[in-house]
């Protein structure tokens, strides 16, 4: 399966890498990274290993939405203000829970780190939405 070169540099600029960086992370070789921009489409493992860099422990509502996160979603955020990443994913389970929300999360800051926000705020949340987030991360690991 062949990704869009522009979801790929999409990831790339939310995550603040470059491609050089990326490259020498997977240990690819620059060129064949830079020639994924000519062909237009970039292979799957690269978006897998591209979602295994470890993200900032700090973000912004504009880089997830330049990942792919819907606007709509942080229609009463500052779009720079600079959260705490576990803090950013409670707050916005919390509003605008879906298992579209739940995916970009998890492909954003990885399952782990979704995983262990909740864990860190479980006081602050519904038994039901943990269930729910734990239950639809589960469910899209096992299909893809």
């Amino acid at each position: 399966m062949k990704i869009d070169h522009s979801l790929f540099e999409a990831m790339l600029n939310a995550k603040g890498i470059n491609k050089k960086t990326f490259a020498q992370y997977a240990q690819i070789p620059y060129f064949t990274v830079a020639g994924w921009k000519k062909s237009g489409k970039v292979p799957a493992y690269a978006i897998v290993l591209l979602q295994n860099i470890p993200t900032p422990k700090m973000v912004t509502a504009k880089q997830l939405i330049d990942a792919g996160m819907p606007r709509a979603i942080f229609w009463n955020n500052d779009l720079t203000k600079v959260v705490p990443n576990d803090i950013f994913i409670v707050s916005t389970l919390k509003r605008a829970y879906n298992d579209f929300v739940v995916q970009k999360f998890v492909e954003f800051f990885g399952e782990d780190a979704v995983l262990a926000a909740l864990m860190k705020h479980r006081d602050k949340l519904s038994d039901k939405l943990i269930d729910s987030v734990i239950n639809h991360a589960s469910n899209t690991l096992a299909s893809a």
